[in-house]
Protein backbone atom coordinates (compact mmCIF):
# COMPACT_ATOMS: atom_id res chain seq x y z
CA UNK A 1 0.00 0.00 0.00
CA UNK A 2 2.99 2.24 0.52
CA UNK A 3 4.53 1.40 -2.41
CA UNK A 4 1.31 2.48 -4.32
CA UNK A 5 1.10 5.67 -2.83
CA UNK A 6 5.08 6.30 -3.57
CA UNK A 7 4.11 5.72 -7.56
CA UNK A 8 0.66 7.67 -7.43
CA UNK A 9 3.25 10.78 -5.90
CA UNK A 10 5.94 10.05 -8.53
CA UNK A 11 3.76 10.00 -11.06
CA UNK A 12 1.54 13.17 -9.90
CA UNK A 13 4.92 15.01 -10.09
CA UNK A 14 6.22 13.74 -13.27
CA UNK A 15 2.73 14.97 -14.78
CA UNK A 16 3.00 18.37 -12.80
CA UNK A 17 6.34 19.27 -14.14
CA UNK A 18 5.26 18.35 -17.40
CA UNK A 19 2.30 20.99 -17.32
CA UNK A 20 4.00 23.27 -16.21
CA UNK A 21 7.34 22.93 -18.63
CA UNK A 22 4.37 23.39 -21.85
CA UNK A 23 3.39 26.77 -20.13
CA UNK A 24 6.44 27.77 -19.58
CA UNK A 25 7.34 27.63 -23.76
CA UNK A 26 3.97 29.20 -24.68
CA UNK A 27 4.65 31.86 -22.52
CA UNK A 28 8.25 32.25 -23.92
CA UNK A 29 6.47 32.09 -27.66
CA UNK A 30 3.60 34.43 -27.84
CA UNK A 31 6.68 37.62 -27.51
CA UNK A 32 7.88 36.04 -30.62
CA UNK A 33 4.56 36.27 -32.40
CA UNK A 34 3.87 39.83 -31.39
CA UNK A 35 7.22 41.09 -33.01
CA UNK A 36 6.70 39.06 -36.39
CA UNK A 37 3.16 40.29 -36.55
CA UNK A 38 4.26 44.23 -36.00
CA UNK A 39 7.39 43.40 -38.55
CA UNK A 40 4.39 42.39 -41.03
CA UNK A 41 2.19 44.98 -40.66
CA UNK A 42 5.10 47.97 -40.88
CA UNK A 43 6.43 46.35 -43.89
CA UNK A 44 3.03 46.51 -45.85
CA UNK A 45 2.94 50.00 -45.01
CA UNK A 46 2.12 52.21 -48.09
CA UNK A 47 4.58 54.69 -48.96
CA UNK A 48 3.75 58.34 -49.12
CA UNK A 49 3.63 60.33 -52.33
CA UNK A 50 6.33 63.07 -52.77
CA UNK A 51 4.11 66.45 -52.94
CA UNK A 52 5.14 68.97 -55.55
CA UNK A 53 4.81 71.58 -53.27
CA UNK A 54 8.16 74.05 -52.42
CA UNK A 55 9.26 72.67 -55.63
CA UNK A 56 11.03 75.48 -57.34
CA UNK A 57 9.57 76.86 -60.81
CA UNK A 58 11.55 77.25 -64.01
CA UNK A 59 10.14 80.60 -65.59
CA UNK A 60 10.22 81.34 -69.18
CA UNK A 61 11.21 85.19 -69.97
CA UNK A 62 7.96 86.47 -70.50
CA UNK A 63 6.36 85.05 -67.27
CA UNK A 64 9.63 86.30 -65.53
CA UNK A 65 8.66 89.70 -66.76
CA UNK A 66 5.02 89.44 -65.63
CA UNK A 67 5.29 88.62 -62.31
CA UNK A 68 8.14 91.49 -62.45
CA UNK A 69 5.31 93.90 -63.34
CA UNK A 70 2.64 92.34 -60.81
CA UNK A 71 5.14 92.58 -57.97
CA UNK A 72 6.12 95.72 -59.08
CA UNK A 73 2.52 97.68 -58.05
CA UNK A 74 3.13 96.70 -54.80
CA UNK A 75 6.36 97.72 -53.89
CA UNK A 76 5.40 100.99 -56.05
CA UNK A 77 2.70 101.83 -53.59
CA UNK A 78 4.95 101.24 -50.76
CA UNK A 79 2.34 98.22 -49.59
CA UNK A 80 3.65 97.35 -45.89
CA UNK A 81 3.84 93.46 -45.14
CA UNK A 82 0.87 91.66 -44.22
CA UNK A 83 0.07 87.47 -43.33
CA UNK A 84 -3.10 85.97 -44.98
CA UNK A 85 -6.28 87.23 -44.39
CA UNK A 86 -5.02 90.37 -42.08
CA UNK A 87 -4.11 93.02 -44.57
CA UNK A 88 -5.91 96.47 -42.98
CA UNK A 89 -8.53 98.74 -45.50
CA UNK A 90 -6.36 101.39 -44.88
CA UNK A 91 -3.90 99.55 -46.66
CA UNK A 92 -5.88 98.51 -49.48
CA UNK A 93 -6.92 102.19 -49.94
CA UNK A 94 -3.59 103.26 -50.07
CA UNK A 95 -2.76 100.53 -52.47
CA UNK A 96 -5.87 101.41 -54.81
CA UNK A 97 -5.16 105.43 -54.74
CA UNK A 98 -1.54 105.32 -55.14
CA UNK A 99 -1.28 102.64 -57.73
CA UNK A 100 -3.69 104.17 -59.69
CA UNK A 101 -1.75 107.83 -59.88
CA UNK A 102 1.31 105.43 -61.01
CA UNK A 103 -0.85 103.91 -63.52
CA UNK A 104 -3.97 104.85 -64.61
CA UNK A 105 -3.62 109.13 -64.22
CA UNK A 106 -6.25 109.57 -66.52
CA UNK A 107 -8.38 108.60 -64.33
CA UNK A 108 -7.72 111.43 -61.62
CA UNK A 109 -9.98 115.10 -61.76
CA UNK A 110 -8.65 118.25 -61.25
CA UNK A 111 -9.33 119.54 -57.99
CA UNK A 112 -7.93 122.77 -57.05
CA UNK A 113 -4.44 122.38 -55.32
CA UNK A 114 -5.27 118.67 -55.22
CA UNK A 115 -6.24 115.50 -57.43
CA UNK A 116 -9.58 113.38 -57.34
CA UNK A 117 -10.77 109.79 -58.04
CA UNK A 118 -13.63 107.80 -58.00
CA UNK A 119 -14.08 104.83 -55.30
CA UNK A 120 -14.90 102.71 -57.99
CA UNK A 121 -11.71 103.00 -59.23
CA UNK A 122 -10.24 102.03 -55.85
CA UNK A 123 -12.69 98.93 -55.56
CA UNK A 124 -11.77 97.49 -59.28
CA UNK A 125 -8.17 97.46 -58.27
CA UNK A 126 -8.60 96.04 -55.27
CA UNK A 127 -10.54 93.49 -56.77
CA UNK A 128 -8.03 93.10 -59.56
CA UNK A 129 -4.86 92.43 -57.29
CA UNK A 130 -5.82 90.95 -54.03
CA UNK A 131 -9.03 89.15 -54.80
CA UNK A 132 -11.57 91.23 -52.69
CA UNK A 133 -14.76 93.09 -52.99
CA UNK A 134 -13.94 96.25 -51.45
CA UNK A 135 -17.00 98.69 -50.35
CA UNK A 136 -15.41 99.76 -46.77
CA UNK A 137 -14.70 103.56 -48.51
CA UNK A 138 -13.40 106.07 -45.66
CA UNK A 139 -10.95 108.87 -45.17
CA UNK A 140 -7.44 107.52 -43.74
CA UNK A 141 -4.43 109.14 -42.04
CA UNK A 142 -3.30 109.87 -45.92
CA UNK A 143 -6.26 110.28 -47.88
CA UNK A 144 -9.50 112.26 -47.41
CA UNK A 145 -12.73 110.73 -48.88
CA UNK A 146 -15.59 112.37 -49.58
CA UNK A 147 -18.64 112.49 -52.00
CA UNK A 148 -17.66 109.30 -53.25
CA UNK A 149 -13.86 110.46 -54.35
CA UNK A 150 -10.75 110.19 -52.77
CA UNK A 151 -8.31 113.52 -52.81
CA UNK A 152 -4.80 113.37 -53.04
CA UNK A 153 -2.11 116.49 -52.73
CA UNK A 154 -1.12 117.08 -56.87
CA UNK A 155 2.89 116.00 -56.73
CA UNK A 156 5.30 114.46 -58.37
CA UNK A 157 8.69 114.03 -58.56
CA UNK A 158 8.92 110.40 -56.22
CA UNK A 159 11.52 107.66 -56.92
CA UNK A 160 11.28 105.32 -58.89
CA UNK A 161 10.64 101.70 -57.18
CA UNK A 162 10.19 98.47 -58.44
CA UNK A 163 10.19 94.62 -58.11
CA UNK A 164 12.45 91.98 -59.63
CA UNK A 165 11.64 88.16 -58.96
CA UNK A 166 13.84 86.11 -57.30
CA UNK A 167 12.31 82.34 -57.34
CA UNK A 168 8.97 81.17 -57.36
CA UNK A 169 8.19 77.57 -55.61
CA UNK A 170 5.23 75.66 -56.16
CA UNK A 171 3.25 75.65 -52.89
CA UNK A 172 0.43 73.21 -53.91
CA UNK A 173 -2.95 74.29 -56.20
CA UNK A 174 -2.71 76.96 -57.59
CA UNK A 175 -0.73 78.63 -54.77
CA UNK A 176 2.89 79.81 -55.64
CA UNK A 177 5.73 81.72 -53.24
CA UNK A 178 8.10 84.15 -55.02
CA UNK A 179 11.56 85.80 -53.17
CA UNK A 180 11.45 89.60 -54.32
CA UNK A 181 13.74 91.91 -54.49
CA UNK A 182 12.78 95.40 -54.68
CA UNK A 183 14.82 98.21 -56.19
CA UNK A 184 14.69 102.08 -56.01
CA UNK A 185 16.49 104.48 -58.82
CA UNK A 186 16.16 108.13 -58.93
CA UNK A 187 13.10 109.54 -60.91
CA UNK A 188 14.94 110.05 -63.72
CA UNK A 189 16.40 106.72 -64.63
CA UNK A 190 15.95 105.22 -67.85
CA UNK A 191 17.09 101.91 -67.74
CA UNK A 192 15.28 98.21 -68.20
CA UNK A 193 13.99 97.46 -65.06
CA UNK A 194 13.48 93.65 -66.11
CA UNK A 195 17.75 93.40 -67.04
CA UNK A 196 20.08 92.03 -64.76
CA UNK A 197 21.33 94.28 -61.63
CA UNK A 198 24.66 93.66 -63.12
CA UNK A 199 24.15 95.40 -66.54
CA UNK A 200 22.88 98.66 -64.63
CA UNK A 201 25.39 101.27 -65.11
CA UNK A 202 26.62 100.17 -67.98
CA UNK A 203 26.16 101.70 -71.61
CA UNK A 204 26.82 105.44 -70.40
CA UNK A 205 23.44 105.07 -67.90
CA UNK A 206 23.75 107.29 -64.72
CA UNK A 207 25.83 105.14 -62.62
CA UNK A 208 25.00 107.36 -59.46
CA UNK A 209 21.37 106.94 -60.22
CA UNK A 210 20.95 103.60 -60.93
CA UNK A 211 18.48 101.29 -58.52
CA UNK A 212 19.73 100.17 -55.78
CA UNK A 213 18.43 96.87 -53.06
CA UNK A 214 16.16 98.16 -50.82
CA UNK A 215 13.93 95.19 -49.46
CA UNK A 216 13.37 91.92 -49.80
CA UNK A 217 9.91 90.15 -49.52
CA UNK A 218 8.60 87.22 -49.35
CA UNK A 219 4.91 86.40 -50.93
CA UNK A 220 2.44 83.90 -51.53
CA UNK A 221 0.00 84.52 -55.04
CA UNK A 222 -2.20 82.66 -56.87
CA UNK A 223 -2.65 81.75 -60.40
CA UNK A 224 -5.62 81.41 -62.62
CA UNK A 225 -6.44 81.56 -65.79
CA UNK A 226 -8.98 84.34 -66.59
CA UNK A 227 -12.26 84.06 -68.79
CA UNK A 228 -10.61 85.15 -71.63
CA UNK A 229 -7.64 82.70 -71.36
CA UNK A 230 -5.38 85.29 -69.74
CA UNK A 231 -3.12 84.54 -66.59
CA UNK A 232 -4.41 86.24 -63.47
CA UNK A 233 -2.12 86.46 -60.32
CA UNK A 234 -4.03 87.23 -56.93
CA UNK A 235 -1.59 88.17 -53.80
CA UNK A 236 -2.25 86.05 -50.41
CA UNK A 237 0.43 87.47 -48.38
CA UNK A 238 3.22 90.02 -49.11
CA UNK A 239 5.88 89.23 -45.68
CA UNK A 240 9.48 90.87 -45.27
CA UNK A 241 12.54 89.20 -45.28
Amino acid sequence: MKRLSSLMVFLLSIVTLFMYSCGKETAKQEPKQETKTTTANDTVQPKKEISAAGKEVSLSAAEQKKLNIFFSNFSEAYLEPFTEGNIQDEELIKFGVLHNFKNNYKLFENSGNELKIKSDAISKSIEKYFGKTFSAHKSTKDYKFKGGYYYIPNADGEAYTFSQVASVSDAGGDKFTALINVYTASSGWTGDEHASPKTWGEDGEDYDGKPELTEKFKATFSKTTGSNGETVYKLIDYIKQ
